[in-house]
Parts: C-alpha cells; structure tokens; sequence
C-alpha cells in the first residue's frame, strides 16, 4: 500500500476518544469528474489520524454517484457521460484497492444509485430523464445489463433513491416537483419496486435533492437544494410515510445568498446557461450513525453546517457554519461517526475532520491532495 506522500497540519483533535483498531480496513473512495477515475484512501487513526492514498482507478469521464454491496466487497459507479453505464469494481477486502470487472449498460445519466440491503438489487433514477431503473446483481457482484424494471418517477428531476432500514421502502425526492415520492419495496418478487408510490408535498421551490433516514427508523431528512433548509420528517414505520414536523435553514443568519433555481442535468450543454453566483445552492446531507449530529454542503459559499439533533423527537438544532473545500458536492461521515470526509468539485483537495462528540464541531485534521471535479464521497469497511 502506497504511503501518503502529503504532509499532516497540525491540528488538535479535541472531544475525540480513538481507537485505532476499529478503524482498520477503513477506506473512502472519491469519484472525480474531471480525471474520470476513482481516489481510494485508507483512513487511519491512532494519534495522528490521516487519509493515506491507496490508488487512483479508471472510470468513464462524469463518473458521479456510487453504491457499494452491503458485504463491502462491490463497489458501483454511475458514468453520466454518454454512453451511460454502470462501472463495477471489486474491493480488495486486504487494502482497499479497486479492480474493475467490467461495465453495463444505464438507460439514462443516472445521478443516483443505491443497493438494497440484502445486496440483491442495484436502484438508480434519473434527474434529466425523469426515471427509476432496477437491476438485479448476481452472487459474484456482476450487475444484469437488462433491467427487471424501468419506469417513469411520477415526478420531474429525482435527485436521489434510498431505502428504510427495514428495507421496504424507498425514498425518492423529485426537485423539479417539490415532492417525495415513496414506494413499496420486496426483495424476494421478480419485480421488487412497485411503480405506484405515495407522495409527499414539500413548498414550491424548496427543491429537495437528498435524504437520509435516521438508524432507528424513525425520522427522515431532506436538504433542500434551492432553499437550503433542512426538512425534518417523522415515518410512520408500518407505512412508510412522512409526516413533516420542522424546517430549518442551513445557512448562517447573516447569509446573503437568495433562493436558487433548477440546474440543467450535469454534463448537458446549458449545464451554465444562468447567473446563480448569488443563489442557494445546497447539496449533500449526512447523520452520524448515532444520531445525534446532522451536516450539510452548501456549495456557492463553499461551506459545512452542523445540526443537533434530539433523538426523541427527531428535531434539529443549527450549530455552525464552516469553509471547506470549494464547492463541495460531495462529503460523507465514516462508519464510526468520529471523522468527516469533504471533497470539493472545484477544489483539488480533500480535507479530513474529526468530529467532536460532545459537541458536534468539526476539527479540521489535514488536506491531501484529490482529483479534478471531485464530487461523491462514499466510506467501506472491510474487516
């Protein structure tokens, strides 16, 4: 395994308990626009935590979203460029390096992907085609180029698909539509995402773009693209359905920035056909594994805010807003829910921050160097 050859900043790690053998077998993989490839680093702790380079891997140009295997040993990328397709790897369970074993076909630019928790199925939908796509993946982590379905989303601009923990229902926000559709979800049927679905209304121009759903099952999130605003949902868990209980914004009081407006699809020709220097324009949302602390990307501002979040009643606190690498698409928190991954589309860096657990502010521990167009930032353990 390759040696980081970027040197560490000195910076305090305060709230901070680690231990180091939890965080063997740690990796984070970066997928890079601009490079067409995919960054994998090893995340180590111990008294100087830092991100050491295992290798950067090939993928087709606009590689974006990615889904790994609930085994931890296939990992997914979604290639947005034409033609669009859906890379597979598997992840050397030993270091954490990337072997390609082939692509399939996508029936559109899919800015989503996810697997189901029984590692059977691979969802994917579509922002500029305005669709969901279910591919079965077979034991050996190869993805069956004939999709089992493919239908329209009822809405216009999905921007992500996930699942509950219980695995029996989906989650798809439509920006376009200002709506989250819910769908009905059976591992076992031949055709296991129903196309009917429930919807749930959110404000006109709010724009909700990802969701993430609490480990108890109990809440849902949603960072609101255009608005900024995190939306906080209870789930009625037999139904699946939300019901929202708080909107909060994710901006600093004194922000200047006003409610943005939908992007053109990433990689199409008016992908810049307007002024949004000024706009709101939000991106990535995250919840530690324990549920206390919620972050989010805004990236006209290049910034991460933090959120309390009481585990009663599923409510949210602002706490802070800080830089971070320039427009940032993409950041996730690690299995552990001590540190914070961050990645910037225009930057060509990558920062590593704990996460103190007392109080949910985030440390900056080091900045090593990253790929063009960085964007999805996605964690695996494999011991």
């Amino acid at each position: 395994m390759m040696k980081s050859i970027f040197g560490k900043l000195a910076f305090a790690i305060s709230g901070v308990t680690i231990a180091t053998t939890a965080y063997c077998g740690t990796y984070v993989y970066i997928s890079n626009i601009e490079d067409a490839d995919i960054a994998a680093y090893e995340l180590t702790a111990g008294p100087s935590p830092h991100l050491n380079l295992v290798g950067r891997f090939p993928a087709g140009k606009f590689a974006m979203p990615m889904a790994v295997t609930p085994d931890g040993k296939n990992l997914y990328a979604s290639v947005r460029s034409k033609p669009f397709s859906l890379y597979i790897y598997q992840i050397d369970q030993s270091n954490g390096q990337l072997k390609w074993t082939g692509s399939v076909p996508l029936a559109d630019s899919m800015v989503a992907v996810s697997t189901d928790k029984t590692g059977k199925w691979l969802l994917a939908t579509s922002f500029g085609g305005h669709n969901n796509s279910v591919n079965q993946i077979q034991a050996n982590g190869y993805v069956n180029p004939v999709p089992a379905e493919a239908f329209p989303s009822g809405g216009k601009n999905p921007h992500a698909i996930i699942f509950d923990q219980s695995n029996k229902f989906v989650y798809v926000p439509q920006l376009g539509t200002d709506e989250i559709k819910i769908h009905t979800f059976n591992a076992s049927q031949a055709k296991p995402l129903s196309e009917t679905s429930t919807s749930v209304a959110l404000q006109k121009q709010q724009g909700p773009r990802h969701i993430v759903i609490s480990d108890d099952n109990k809440f849902a999130y949603v960072i609101t693209e255009m608005t900024g605003e995190v939306v906080v949902f209870s789930r009625d868990i037999k139904s699946g359905g939300l019901t929202q209980i708080q909107a909060v914004s994710s901006l600093p009081a004194d922000s200047k920035l006003v409610p943005g407006r939908p992007r053109p699809p990433t990689g199409s020709p008016e992908a810049t056909a307007f002024d949004d220097s000024n706009m709101i324009f939000c991106a990535e949302i995250k919840l530690t594994p324990n549920g206390k602390f919620l972050y989010t990307s805004e990236r006209t501002k290049s910034t991460l805010s933090g959120f309390e979040v009481n585990p009663q009643t599923g409510k949210v606190k602002y706490l802070f807003t800080i830089p971070t690498e320039e427009m940032p698409r993409g950041f996730n928190v690690d299995p552990s829910g001590q540190f914070l991954v961050a990645s910037g589309q225009k930057s060509d860096k990558v920062s590593l921050y704990s996460i103190n657990q007392a109080n949910g502010e985030l440390n900056l521990i080091e900045r090593v160097a990253g790929g063009k167009g960085a964007n999805w930032v996605t964690f695996v353990k494999t011991k």
